[in-house]
C-alpha cells in the first residue's frame, strides 16, 4: 500500500502527461471527422508529431522551450490543422458515414476498462516495486533523465540540436530523437526523474490504446475483439515492461507503444479507398496526410520505428497502393500509368537505397550478431516463447500455454479470410527477422542490426498481430460455442473469456516482477548499481551547497552522473559511457588524479569551470570495469586542494581549490557551432615522471 501512496504526489504531473500525449491528436482527429475512440486511441503519434514541431519552431526563432509555450504552441498547431481541415472538408457532413468508421457493435465503455485493466496488469509492478522518487539505474535510463534535465536548462528541444551537450565537455550540433525528453521537460518543473518515472508508468496505457483501435479497425463486425485484443497483449511480458523496466530504452519503447495506432490509422486509410466513392476523395486524402503526419511522430520518438512499421504494416501498404493505383489509373489511363508505376519503383529503390547506404545504417547492419547454435534448445524455446529472460515459475507456464494456443488458433482463423490474412503476414514477417536474430540466416541477420541484433527488441513487433489473432481466434471460439448452446449468452461467455485472460495476464505477473526490480532492493541484484537511496537524497540536497555554475567531476558508474537529474549541477559526464571524441574529459578520467603535478588537469578545470569532485567506491555496471575505464577518477588525494562540501551514502563532494579560482564566465548554454577541445584527438601522454 505504501508503494503505491507513494505515486500519489504525481497524480497531476500524469494528468499533464496524458494531455501532451492524448489531447493534440485527438482534436485533429475529431475535427477531420473520426469517433472519439478511433480518435482517442490513434491520437498519440499525432500528438508526437506536435510535441517534435514546437520544439523545432521554438529553436528557429530563438524561442525558450517550457511548458507553457508546448501548450501554446500545441494550441496554435492544432488549431491552424483543425481549421484547414474543416475547409478542405467543404460541404461533406463533419460525421464520417459508415466507410470511415465500424458499426458501434462493442461498447466504448467496455473498451476503455480492458484498455485500463489491461495497462494496470502491465504497470503495476513497476507501480510496486519503484520509488518515483528515485532515478533508476541503467545504462541508458541516468542519460535520458539528464537530456530532458538540459532542454529545461537550455529550452532548446529541437531534435536537430537540442541534445548537443548532453554527452560530455564537448558540444557538437547533432540530431537525437528526444521527443521523449521533451515531453518530460514540458511537465518536468524541477523533478525530472519524478516526471520521468510517471510517464514510464503511462506508457503500457498508450500501448493497450492503440491495440484496442487496432482490433476495432481490423475485425469491424466483431463485438469483442476490440475488448479482447489488449488481455492478450498482457500475456506477453516481452513489451512494455522488459524494455521500459529493465533495459529502459524509453524512446525507443515510445515509439514502439505507439506502433498499433499507426496500423490502426492505416487500416482506417484501407477502409476508406474502398468506400471513396461514399467518403468522398477529400476526405481520403485528408486521412491520408494525417496518416503520414503521425507517421513522422512515431519516427521522431524513435526513427528505428519506421523500419518495425514496414515490417509489420507491409500488406497493409501494398493494399494501399493498389487500391491508390487503380485510381488513378482510371483517370489517367493505362500508358501513362506505366510511365508513373515505373518512375515511383525508381524512386522507391532511389530512396531505399540512400537509406541503406546512410552510414549510420551501414553501421547497424554491419554489427557482430548473436545469433549461432550454441545452446540451441535455449534459443527455440525462447523464440517460441517470446520470453528469453526466464524466471516465470509455474504460473507462467499457464499463461504461456494459453498464448501459444491462441497464436495457432488465430493463424487458422485469419488464415481462412482474405481481408484478415495481412494479420499472418503482420506476425510472420518479425518471426523470421527474429528467427534471423538468433540463428544464422543470412542476410537475413545482417538485417537485425537495424534493431542492434537484440531480439528484444524485434519481439514487440509480434505483439501487435499476436494480440489480433488471439482475439480472432476467441472470437471465432465464441461463436462455435453460441451456435453450439442457444441458452449460453453472449456476454456470460465473454465474460469467461475474460476472466481467463485476466487469469493468465497475472500469471506473467512473476516474470514481469523480475523484469522490473529496484536497484535499491539488496535482494534483488541488477545490472547498473552505481547509487543508493541515501546517496542520492545527498544529491537532492545540493541546492543551496554548491555554485551551480560550476561543473562536477567524477566517474557516472560512481554516481556521478545524477548530481544533474536530482541537483541540478552539470556533470563533466552525464552519461554512464565516455566518447572517443571528448578528449578533454577523457584526459581527465585518466590523469585528474595527478592534479597536483600536471598543470594540464589544472588548465582543463579552469577553462570549463569545473568546480567540484564526486569521489565515491565505483558501483557495478556490466561490461564496464569503471577503475580500468577511468583511473585518475579514483584514489585521489583530498587532503590538500579540496574542501568537503557534502556527503553521504558513501560518496563525498570536495570543492577544487588546487587550481585557484575557477570561475564559468565561458561556458553558456548556448551552441552555434562545435565547441572544440583544448587537447588533441591524441594528446601526447603525461612522462612517467610527472607521476606523484
Amino acid at each position: 500500500m505504501s508503494a503505491i501512496l507513494a505515486w500519489l504526489p504525481y497524480t497531476g504531473r500524469a494528468a499533464l502527461l496524458l494531455l501532451i500525449l492524448f489531447a493534440p491528436g485527438m482534436v485533429i482527429l475529431r475535427g477531420a471527422g473520426h469517433r472519439r475512440l478511433f480518435a482517442l486511441g490513434a491520437a498519440p503519434p499525432l500528438s508526437l508529431s506536435v510535441v517534435t514541431l514546437t520544439g523545432i519552431v521554438c529553436r528557429h526563432f530563438s524561442i525558450r522551450y517550457h511548458g507553457w509555450v508546448l501548450g501554446i504552441g500545441a494550441l496554435a498547431i492544432v488549431g491552424l490543422v483543425v481549421l484547414l481541415t474543416r475547409k478542405a472538408l467543404g460541404p461533406l457532413p463533419s460525421r464520417s458515414p459508415y466507410g470511415l468508421a465500424p458499426p458501434r457493435l462493442s461498447s466504448g465503455r467496455a473498451v476503455l476498462a480492458a484498455v485500463l485493466g489491461a495497462a494496470l496488469i502491465i504497470a503495476a509492478p513497476i507501480v510496486l516495486q519503484w520509488d518515483p522518487a528515485l532515478p533508476v539505474q541503467q545504462i541508458d535510463s541516468v542519460f535520458h533523465y539528464n537530456l530532458a534535465w538540459t532542454i529545461e536548462q537550455t529550452g532548446n528541444a529541437s531534435l536537430l540540436a537540442g541534445a548537443s551537450w548532453s554527452f560530455s565537455l564537448r558540444a557538437i550540433p547533432a540530431y537525437y530523437p528526444l521527443v521523449w525528453h521533451a515531453v518530460v521537460a514540458g511537465v518536468g518543473r524541477g523533478d525530472i526523474v519524478g516526471t520521468t518515472n510517471t510517464l514510464v508508468v503511462l506508457v503500457p496505457l498508450v500501448w493497450t490504446l492503440g491495440i484496442a483501435v487496432l482490433a476495432r479497425e481490423a475485425f469491424p463486425a466483431s463485438r469483442w475483439a476490440p475488448v479482447m485484443a489488449p488481455l492478450v497483449a498482457t500475456l506477453l511480458p516481452a513489451y512494455p515492461v522488459y524494455m521500459i523496466a529493465f533495459r529502459q530504452l524509453w524512446p525507443n519503447a515510445l515509439g514502439y507503444a505507439v506502433l498499433p495506432a499507426i496500423l490502426a490509422m492505416l487500416l482506417r486509410v484501407v477502409r476508406l479507398l474502398e468506400h471513396q466513392q461514399e467518403v468522398g476523395r477529400r476526405r481520403v486524402v485528408i486521412t491520408l496526410a494525417i496518416f503520414a503526419v503521425a507517421l513522422l511522430g512515431a519516427i521522431a520518438a524513435y526513427p528505428s520505428t519506421l523500419f518495425a512499421f514496414c515490417l509489420t504494416g507491409l500488406p497493409l501498404l501494398g493494399r494501399v497502393l493498389i487500391a491508390l493505383g487503380r485510381g488513378i489509373r482510371r483517370r489517367i489511363g493505362p500508358r501513362a500509368m506505366r510511365y508513373l508505376v515505373g518512375g515511383a519503383i525508381i524512386g522507391a529503390l532511389a530512396a531505399a537505397a540512400a537509406l541503406v547506404l546512410d552510414p549510420a545504417v551501414l553501421g547497424r547492419l554491419g554489427r557482430s550478431s548473436y545469433a549461432g547454435f550454441s545452446g540451441l534448445l535455449l534459443r527455440i524455446a525462447a523464440m517460441i516463447t517470446l520470453w528469453p529472460m526466464g524466471g516465470g515459475r509455474t504460473p507462467f507456464l499457464l499463461t504461456l500455454a494459453i498464448q501459444s494456443l491462441l497464436i495457432l488458433l488465430g493463424l487458422v482463423v485469419t488464415a481462412r479470410r482474405r481481408d484478415w490474412r495481412w494479420i499472418v503476414l503482420a506476425w510472420a514477417a518479425p518471426m523470421l527477422v527474429l528467427a534471423a536474430a538468433y540463428f544464422p540466416l543470412r542476410p537475413l541477420t545482417a538485417l537485425t542490426g537495424l534493431w542492434y541484433n537484440d531480439p528484444y527488441r524485434i519481439i514487440p513487433l509480434v505483439i501487435p498481430a499476436i494480440a489480433l489473432l488471439g482475439a480472432a481466434a476467441l472470437d471465432a471460439l465464441m461463436d462455435r460455442l453460441a451456435a453450439a448452446r442457444h441458452r449460453v449468452s453472449g456476454r456470460r461467455m465473454a465474460s469467461a473469456v475474460i476472466c481467463a485472460l485476466v487469469i493468465g495476464g497475472l500469471g506473467a505477473m512473476p516474470a514481469r516482477l523480475l523484469a522490473s526490480r529496484s536497484a535499491y532492493s539488496a535482494a534483488a541484484p541488477t545490472l547498473v548499481e552505481v547509487l543508493s537511496a541515501d546517496e542520492a537524497e545527498m544529491i537532492r540536497s545540493l541546492p543551496g551547497s554548491l555554485d551551480p555554475d560550476l561543473m562536477v567531476l567524477g566517474d557516472p558508474a560512481a554516481g556521478a552522473a545524477y548530481v544533474q537529474a536530482l541537483g541540478g549541477q552539470r556533470s563533466v559526464f552525464p552519461h554512464m559511457t565516455f566518447r572517443g571524441l571528448d578528449t578533454d574529459a577523457l584526459y581527465l578520467a585518466k590523469y585528474f588524479a595527478r592534479i597536483r603535478t600536471d598543470p594540464r588537469v589544472c588548465e582543463i578545470v579552469r577553462h570549463y569551470g569545473i568546480g567540484y569532485y564526486y569521489a565515491d567506491a565505483p558501483g557495478r555496471v556490466l561490461g564496464i570495469d569503471p577503475v580500468e575505464r577511468a583511473p585518475g577518477l579514483y584514489g585521489v588525494d583530498v587532503s590538500q586542494g579540496f574542501e568537503e562540501v557534502a556527503s553521504g551514502g558513501g560518496a563525498t563532494i570536495y570543492r577544487i581549490t588546487a587550481c585557484g579560482p575557477v570561475s564559468a564566465d565561458r561556458y553558456l548554454w548556448t551552441l552555434d557551432s562545435a565547441e572544440e577541445p583544448l587537447l588533441d584527438v591524441n594528446p601526447p601522454p603525461t612522462p612517467e615522471a610527472e607521476e606523484p
